[in-house]
């Protein structure tokens, strides 16, 4: 006990008034040093650890433990339970790195033990609830699991799954989206750092240490209007100023581009594997038929002429889906008494089809073959 401290409990006990003391006397810096010491030491984070028992381990003793080699561990679950057992660790920031938690998943059945985890065992799950008038619901959530069986010391696979609230509960899942009620799954990331969607209607996830396929993987989606799997929101879409190589864009139409290596921006349309329509038109003649053998705009026509043929159109195609503005139909002869009719006949063009015309009349109950291939824009 220092004599400034002394001395005001000897005054006290006498019950005399304190003597003078003067400024050098009242400030004593091995006080001020030893105050300053009490207080960092109050103010200081303590680290504890305790072991949570759960039920699968009746009998394990809820000892603390102190000296556990996962450093700064705050509450250890021993348990046998897969997608129980593990630590909680709160590191404090003082090392430049800032505040990190830590989930360590163990199927450890004893303090500060280490048994190696599988395939499929949870490491945390963070739900997320609201009420909803009489009790809760699910709201979304985070999820991270065992990716594969750990093949290296240290370091273990894991996927991550991120989870919403559908907002419709089980029992009206036939009345509204089937399959797609309570919690459901939104973005999966596995192992392989490959990404999917799964979607409403997605079915199970891919089991634990597959390999999704691709490094991004969408569900075919739902029969529900408004549920494409992937889809660009074309109303006032812009074009890049400048093409940039590798960029694929759609205009305010809707219309794709893909930006190759060398800085084209090149339109394309993808093929379409329904197969267009044809019909004999007037001029081919009385009783003429026609058949069609194709998929997309290409394929083959034959044209059996009827009686007294004339010259005009005599055939007319309509793709299954029309181009948006434009198509440009080729033909070519399929049969010999085509060559002629090809030679000195043309096609009239539209985005939803073309017409073939002939000058002249062909030839009476003849078959014309006649092949066709039709890109368009």
């Amino acid at each position: 006990m220092n004599s400034i401290i002394r001395t005001a409990l000897v005054v006290a006990a006498l019950g005399c008034a304190e003597p003078a003391f003067s400024q050098a006397q009242a400030v004593d810096p091995v006080a001020r040093a030893e105050a300053a010491q009490a207080l960092a030491a109050a103010n200081a984070p303590k680290i504890t650890k305790a072991t949570i028992v759960v039920t699968d381990i009746p009998g394990t003793p809820a000892a603390a433990d102190p000296t556990g080699s996962v450093g700064n561990m705050l509450v250890q679950v021993n348990a046998t339970d897969p997608n129980v057992a593990g630590y909680l660790g709160f590191k404090y920031g003082a090392d430049g790195k800032g505040v990190i938690n830590m989930w360590v998943k163990t199927r450890g059945t004893k303090m500060n033990t280490f048994d190696a985890v599988r395939a499929g065992d949870r490491v945390v799950s963070d739900l997320w609830q609201a009420g909803t008038g009489s009790q809760t619901g699910h709201v979304g959530g985070t999820r991270v699991i065992i990716d594969q069986n750990p093949a290296n010391a240290g370091e273990v696979a894991g996927r991550w799954l991120l989870i919403t609230g559908s907002g419709v509960h089980n029992s009206q899942a036939s009345r509204q989206y089937p399959n797609r009620f309570g919690p459901i799954t939104a973005i999966a990331a596995n192992s392989f750092q490959q990404v999917l969607f799964p979607g409403g209607l997605g079915g199970p996830l891919p089991p634990p240490g597959s390999n999704f396929g691709g490094w991004v993987v969408i569900s075919a989606g739902a029969s529900s209007p408004g549920f494409g799997p992937l889809k660009f929101l074309s109303s006032n879409a812009q074009l890049l100023a400048v093409p940039e190589p590798g960029a694929f864009e759609v205009d305010a139409g809707a219309m794709p581009y893909f930006t190759k290596a060398d800085g084209v921006r090149r339109s394309f349309v993808l093929n379409d594997t329904a197969a267009p329509t044809v019909k004999p038109l007037a001029a081919a003649g009385t009783g003429a038929s026609v058949y069609i053998d194709a998929q997309g705009n290409s394929g083959i026509i034959t044209l059996t002429t009827g009686n007294a043929p004339a010259g005009g159109g005599q055939l007319i195609v309509t793709y299954a889906h029309p181009y948006p503005t434009a198509s440009y139909p080729v033909i070519a002869a399929a049969n010999a008494p085509s060559v002629t009719a090809v030679r000195n006949g043309f096609v009239e063009a539209t985005p939803a089809g073309f017409t073939f015309n002939v000058p002249a009349g062909l030839a009476p109950n003849t078959a014309y073959a006649i092949t066709f291939n039709a890109p368009g824009k």
